[in-house]
């Protein structure tokens, strides 16, 4: 059964803003809530504004959902569409929106050739997360070990679909450290549209020239405590699609010792899943240096998977300074409401995946290699 629940209300005040997002606070019968706006879809609200919300995340007490969506704005005049793309994405859905995508741009730039000549990712290195929190320690770690690197960040549409809801993305990229982002499938708002994960990864090696590429999804994971029902499944679904494209497939593991939940204790089964029974081919696993009781654990449940032997298992040192350099970059480092010191090895294996991807690179890049 398909559900959601619609309330009217009025905007008081815009509380903040930014490209492509606005915080409102709005009053729902004799309540003062919080909405966000996408000024895209429903144009930009103002104080005063009738609107219509969907309450359905409120009503269900969600964690990242925890705020009103404007459905509707009754006060705004008719929206045009702007010239330019005719792929439709939430297609058939009274959201549907207009995008310009990068398969469209290719042919109108290279006609005689369009999509048919790409040689493949050439061995880049392709970072892929379960997690949208794995972002910011692995491009801030990434970037400081070699500020030189273009690293752009596709999107994948199993989480949020508006990358604009992502204050993470929207600070690294007003602050230099990515250098394009693409939203794939029905996820929408970055710097390039692409029709799916193919053409994502196509987009990021030819049209943006990274040097490094991650795949995660958005703010908003959905799981459900049963083994194949979560977002997270689809890392093995991405080690196979960038291996086939002749990528380096590097999977940024999920670890923690601070889940209460036996589930995710160790390695996430989330984890386990996509590496034992859904990707294919063979990615590289870095595991970070913890306490002997730690790997041991660790090494436990890789072992009886299977993991250890269908995959490249490589231990890493998360560097001393970049832990704290991290920590004191000014980002709020938060997973499943723990921050950097509450769930440490969370953010220290994300760190040791990025040091890993970045030794890939510069031993690729060494003379007679």
């Amino acid at each position: 059964m398909v559900d959601m629940e619609i309330e009217q209300g009025t905007v008081l005040q815009v509380d903040w803003s930014r490209p492509g997002l606005q915080c409102l606070k709005v009053q729902v019968g004799n309540r003062l809530e919080k909405a966000l706006n996408y000024p895209e879809i429903a144009g930009v609200a103002h104080p005063g504004d009738r609107i219509a919300v969907n309450t359905t995340a409120v009503k269900l007490g969600l964690g990242s959902g925890g705020f009103h969506y404007v459905y509707f704005n009754y006060s705004q005049g008719s929206k045009k569409l702007n010239p330019g793309g005719h792929i439709i994405k939430l297609r058939y859905t009274p959201f549907q929106i207009k995008v310009l995508t990068f398969e469209e741009i290719w042919v109108q730039e290279k006609p005689s050739q369009a999509l048919d000549v790409f040689t493949g990712l050439q061995g880049t290195p392709v970072l892929i997360g379960e997690l949208h929190s794995m972002l910011p320690p692995a491009i801030l770690t990434l970037k400081k070990i070699n500020p030189n690197r273009r690293i752009v960040y596709i999107m994948d549409d199993s989480a949020a679909l508006p990358i604009r809801l992502s204050d993470n993305i929207s600070r690294l990229q007003e602050e230099g450290f990515l250098s394009a982002t693409i939203t794939c499938g029905h996820a929408f708002g970055g710097d390039y549209e692409t029709v799916n994960i193919y053409t994502a990864l196509m987009a990021a090696k030819e049209k943006c020239q990274a040097d490094i590429i991650l795949i995660a999804p958005g703010p908003g994971v959905v799981g459900t405590g049963t083994r194949y029902g979560c977002s997270g499944i689809l890392q093995g679904e991405h080690v196979n699609r960038v291996a086939r494209w002749n990528g380096t497939p590097i999977v940024m593991p999920r670890i923690s010792f601070s889940e209460k939940r036996l589930r995710h204790n160790g390695f996430s089964h989330h984890l386990l899943t996509a590496l034992e029974e859904i990707s294919t081919f063979k990615a590289f696993v870095p595991v970070p240096q913890l306490s002997k009781k730690k790997l041991k654990t660790l090494f436990l449940q890789l072992k009886a998977t299977g993991i250890h032997k269908k995959h490249k298992i490589i231990l890493t040192p998360a560097k001393r300074f970049i832990r704290k350099e991290l920590k004191n970059a000014g980002f709020q480092f938060e997973t499943m409401q723990r921050g950097f010191d509450a769930d440490p090895d969370f953010f220290i294996s994300i760190i040791a995946a990025s040091i890993f991807t970045e030794n890939i690179l510069v031993k690729r890049d060494l003379p007679g290699k």
